[in-house]
């Protein structure tokens, strides 16, 4: 394992951020120091802000993209930690500057300037393809529910892009999409990085992974199996009561190291951050694993990963479920940790 920066790219809902959780963990397990940037943390080490949005802007915002890259670069330059970042090379520097009309040749520059920037990490790209992205994009939004479906289309559709392009609709979405999807690959062919591009129109997952680690020398190990029986007893309904004082959420890293004077966001780790009125979510046992459904801002159906006894992964999202036992050694609560303090998930049965 010869790269010290991994990105992970493709277009909205092509796995990055379930292959990005995947990699980090097989990493940790070959022995490797790993950090996992969620494209949505907050902060983010290279997502730039400044001059997003506005018509005029594109030049604030390539500016200080490359800054932030560049200031990412020189402080992982110091480290012995693999970096894996989803998201932020390609589709997060390219919509938001297509949207203000920005040509594609601008756009590349800045990406090409971000590429030299990373050389000294040796970086690996890995390109999720898909060619039938309307075909893609519909059974993702299946999943992923109406409200997902309406704040896509209206962060597309409502764009100068789109109204140069006339691109209305579930069809204009998925156009401006192509036409990013299009810019990234023209990209690939440009940049000279060692690039892994899978086609996962077929969606078998562990024959991409195996692929992934060939293709970064890393040993793939399968993720724990738990029978029905050593599952069963962590499903229910949970129940988050918003008067109760929510169990600490901080002190604990999302891969169990101490940090428990981190801060993100300028806020404490285990200040509680959901604001909602009760909630009550359900844990189910569906096709032999576990499924954590109807938590308001998740998606409507969240897999649960077994990392060790108590403890899952929630695929795709950079935090985990830990599970908690009453004296008798029956599953009484469930308790979110992570690093970041965006999200809280506390539930009791």
């Amino acid at each position: 394992m010869d790269s010290r920066l991994i990105l992970v790219e493709g277009c909205p809902g092509s796995g990055k951020s379930s292959t990005s959780q995947f990699l980090c963990r097989q990493l940790q397990r070959a022995g490797h120091s790993c950090r996992w940037y969620y494209e949505e943390e907050v902060p983010h080490p290279v997502a730039a802000t400044k001059g997003i949005g506005r018509a005029k802007g594109f030049r604030e915002y390539g500016t200080a993209t490359l800054r932030r890259w560049r200031a990412f670069v020189s402080r992982a330059k110091r480290s012995d930690e693999i970096a894996i970042i989803e998201s932020h090379f390609f589709q997060d520097v390219i919509t938001p500057l297509q949207r203000v009309n920005v040509k594609p040749e601008r756009i590349g520059k800045v990406i090409h300037r971000m590429a030299e920037f990373c050389a000294p990490l040796k970086p690996a790209l890995l390109y999720f393809h898909q060619p039938d992205y309307g075909a893609a994009m519909r059974r993702i939004l299946d999943e992923r529910g109406p409200r997902i479906e309406e704040l896509y289309i209206r962060r597309s559709t409502g764009s100068a892009y789109a109204r140069r392009h006339g691109l209305e609709g579930y069809d204009g979405f998925v156009q401006s999409w192509v036409d990013v999807r299009d810019i990234m690959e023209q990209l690939l062919g440009e940049l000279g990085l060692p690039t892994l591009s899978i086609d996962n129109t077929a969606r078998d997952w562990e024959a991409y992974y195996r692929q992934i680690g060939e293709f970064l020398s890393l040993p793939v190990e399968p993720t724990p199996a738990l029978s029905a029986d050593d599952l069963r007893p962590y499903t229910g309904t949970y129940t988050y009561k918003q008067n109760l004082a929510p169990r600490r959420a901080g002190g604990v890293s999302r891969f169990e190291g101490r940090d428990v004077k981190r801060r993100v966001g300028g806020q404490r780790r285990q200040m509680p951050l959901h604001h909602q009125n009760d909630v009550e979510f359900t844990i189910r046992l569906e096709d032999g694993g576990l499924v954590l459904r109807d938590y308001g801002w998740l998606w409507p159906t969240n897999r649960l990963i077994p990392l060790k006894r108590d403890v899952f992964d929630l695929s795709s999202w950079p935090f985990q479920l830990a599970f908690e036992r009453d004296k008798s050694g029956a599953v009484v609560g469930a308790t979110r940790k992570s690093e970041t303090t965006r999200w809280q998930i506390t539930g009791q049965r």
